[in-house]
């Protein structure tokens, strides 16, 4: 399942491949300055990567929830309105207002969710950020079962009318197995971490002997071509 390339990594290739040309096809890595094929989609086909996200958007709501200056609600923002924040919904992402926040408590759907008291923010610990859930745009509904014959996620109906005949599975049990057989693929490479760097360490060590060698080769060679060219030298004089 491709997910789409996290804005802030987005940004930053697009303003390397700006500068290295639209026709180009690969990527140059700012640290080791290494080639790599970008795919089909260019930089929108680049693999999203959770992890720096969330870490990203985790600091910046820690960020915000620190600070002293007022933080504006984001569901009002949507009305240009100015309202600031009383409360952050760890379950929705989103900080509130006090009208918000009230409507949200009264939501039947978000009435559960966790809030954190933003005037208790110096003793707060900041929750792990959830994932939103990702709906379907037919039918609105939570996309929980994935379609391996589609290679896709699909709600309960398009399961009902469009995938019934297909090999599916409930999307965490799937992601269960997807974990489980990641964490044994690592197990796996764990166990050839150490002959693998051994061997390019190895292999670096060999590199510089060779390049030892060809000073010396070079030099032995130098020294032959003098030796030679004295001796024929002399016997041209000789013969003279």
């Amino acid at each position: 399942m491709a997910e789409n390339t996290s804005p802030a990594i987005t940004m930053t290739c697009e303003l390397k491949t700006e500068k290295q040309g639209s026709a180009d096809t690969s990527l140059k890595c700012p640290t080791c300055d290494t080639s790599v094929n970008l795919p089909d989609g260019k930089i929108e086909g680049l693999t999203q990567n959770l992890w720096l996200e969330h870490k990203s958007k985790e600091a910046s709501i820690k960020k915000k929830i620190g600070i002293k200056e007022a933080v504006s609600c984001d569901k009002c923002s949507v009305d240009d309105s100015t309202d600031a924040a009383v409360m952050y919904c760890c379950d929705c992402g989103q900080f509130l207002c006090d009208l918000c926040k009230k409507v949200h408590k009264r939501s039947k759907k978000e009435a559960n969710h966790k809030l954190i008291n933003l005037e208790t923010k110096e003793s707060i610990e900041l929750p792990a950020i959830k994932h939103e859930a990702i709906y379907c745009i037919h039918h609105s509904e939570k996309l929980t079962y994935y379609c391996k014959d589609c290679d896709k996620l699909v709600c309960q109906i398009c399961l009902n009318i469009h995938h019934k005949s297909h090999n599916y599975n409930y999307y965490l049990h799937e992601g269960d197995t997807a974990c489980k057989a990641l964490m044994e693929s690592v197990a796996s490479c764990d166990g050839v971490i150490l002959p693998v760097t051994e061997a390019i360490a190895n292999g670096e060590k060999m590199l510089e002997q060779i390049a030892t060698r060809k000073e010396e080769v070079r030099q032995e060679i130098k020294e032959k071509f003098e030796e030679l060219k004295a001796a024929l030298d002399k016997r041209c004089n000789d013969l003279l």
